[in-house]
């Protein structure tokens, strides 16, 4: 071979060869480190409670545990999370990471974007008044303590049933007495408490007052309910499903105990005897429903129940219905 030809030959593969054993650009750019500040403080305020972002430091933690963020250091050579004033949070890492992270914080504002407002009315029904109640409601809808609610089944064939059992139980409801109404927002999946009322119910301790002692901490028990509700919205967004927990408390009696004479007087000390009230129930309730549930605390000779109205609120589409000057849904 001719010298000129061997030495493009040689030439030719050098080139080749150092193409080949350059780097791919895209890799590069995978590696190279981008700054980017998100703004988290709408997830922090009050949607952000209602959705369980706690703090800053929450979204910092969901951030290391899902994302494979590299080793964050001090400096400005690596990876990094800054927390800034203002509800900022600076990022440096690759564009990869900060689609995801742009992912994460997204989907933590839809969830942020889902709360449930519940209405809850209190009725206060005789012995027989309460029995008619139970009688109105579609076999298979009783199990204490929730009483009935209305579900999937509303929009199929029993639906015509279901709408006139509950028309009926409406109706017994009204013969009643509304002990009180109250409504609320609260968080998709958190623990939250509905419905409650409970009476203050000072005492005074014989003790005390014979003995001539004056108390700066007034004594006194509480007598009521509270119904703790854990809501969670169906991922179709159709339906509330309800853990729900009474927790109640009855005052049953005064206990004296005589503790004898002390410099001439009589000493009795004396304590409230309460009584532990409450039970457990699960439902599934349509958005717009209603489900119904039975407490076990009530005065005597009566029966309590509270009637639940759940909505499901969801900010986008509130906003969506302002802007084009729609109603809010029922």
């Amino acid at each position: 071979m001719p010298a000129k030809l061997l030495f493009l030959s040689v030439a030719f593969a050098l080139c080749i060869g150092s193409v080949v054993a350059q780097p791919d650009p895209k890799s590069l750019a995978d590696k190279t480190l981008v700054t980017e500040v998100y703004n988290i403080k709408p997830l922090l305020g009050e949607r952000g409670k209602g959705a369980g972002i706690a703090n800053a430091d929450s979204i910092v933690k969901m951030i290391l545990e899902t994302i494979s963020l590299g080793e964050p250091r001090p400096g400005a050579d690596g990876p990094q999370l800054i927390e800034r004033d203002g509800g900022k949070l600076e990022v440096r890492a690759t564009a990869k990471v900060h689609t995801e992270v742009k992912d994460l914080l997204d989907a933590l504002d839809r969830l942020a974007d889902i709360a449930i407002e519940v209405k809850a009315d209190v009725y206060e029904l005789d012995p027989a008044a309460f029995e008619k109640l139970v009688k109105s409601i579609p076999k298979g809808k009783t199990k204490a303590p929730v009483l009935f609610s209305t579900g999937e089944e509303i929009e199929g064939k029993e639906g015509p049933a279901i709408d006139k059992a509950m028309k009926e139980m409406n109706k017994i409801l009204k013969t009643g007495r509304v002990v009180q109404t109250s409504s609320d927002r609260f968080a998709n999946g958190q623990e939250a408490t509905v419905s409650a009322r409970r009476v203050v119910v000072p005492f005074t301790n014989f003790a005390d007052q014979k003995a001539g002692i004056a108390r700066d901490n007034p004594l006194f028990v509480k007598e009521g309910f509270a119904l703790v509700a854990v809501p969670v919205v169906s991922a179709d967004r159709r339906f509330v499903r309800f853990k729900l927990s009474e927790q109640s408390t009855r005052i049953t009696g005064i206990k004296n105990r005589d503790l004898g004479e002390i410099g001439g007087k009589q000493i009795v000390a004396q304590s409230p005897e309460v009584e532990d009230l409450g039970a457990t129930g699960s439902t599934e309730v349509a958005d717009g429903g209603t489900a119904i549930f039975r407490l076990a605390y009530a005065p005597k000779d009566k029966v309590w129940v509270v009637v639940l109205q759940p909505r499901i609120f969801i900010q986008a589409e509130e906003d969506i219905f302002k802007k084009e000057g729609k109603p809010i849904k029922p």
